[in-house]
């Protein structure tokens, strides 16, 4: 199955937290890129060395062949993607654990009498009970 995954809902508070790290390493990195676009064609020259600034600045920019900034810029979109997803589960699961919790009652248990067996239920309800509690025939 593609783009799916399986994780412990005890773990999601991990995960989340992993993620925003991650998050905030691949923003550091962007900042990397941000500063390595602003490089512009060196001083050399002759046409080599301006064209390897060239080449350079065209891998580290140009989106049509998959760029450094176009891969960065996924990469934080992805991680950001996963890290909200993550932090919709745990709400969710959440929002079940509290649903799901019994409420806590602090009330007396009500008096029932017990009735043992089935035949003295039947004796019961044709009121047919002796007073020393043994059952009429």
């Amino acid at each position: 199955m593609a783009d799916a995954y399986e994780l412990d809902p005890e773990k999601l508070p991990q995960a989340i937290a992993d993620l925003e790290e991650a998050y905030l390493a691949a923003q550091s990195l962007r900042n990397r890129v941000s500063r390595l676009m602003e490089i512009r064609p060196g001083n050399g020259s002759d046409e080599v060395s301006i064209n390897a600034a060239v080449q350079l600045n065209r891998i580290a920019i140009d989106e049509s062949i998959g760029s450094l900034a176009k891969t960065q810029r996924e990469l934080v979109d992805a991680i950001g993607e996963t890290r909200d997803k993550f932090k919709r589960m745990l709400a969710d699961y959440l929002h079940l654990e509290d649903v799901n919790q019994l409420p806590d009652y602090d009330l007396p248990a009500a008096e029932l009498p017990q009735v043992v067996d089935y035949w003295e239920r039947q004796a019961e309800r044709n009121g047919q009970r002796s007073p020393g509690g043994a059952t009429a025939i």
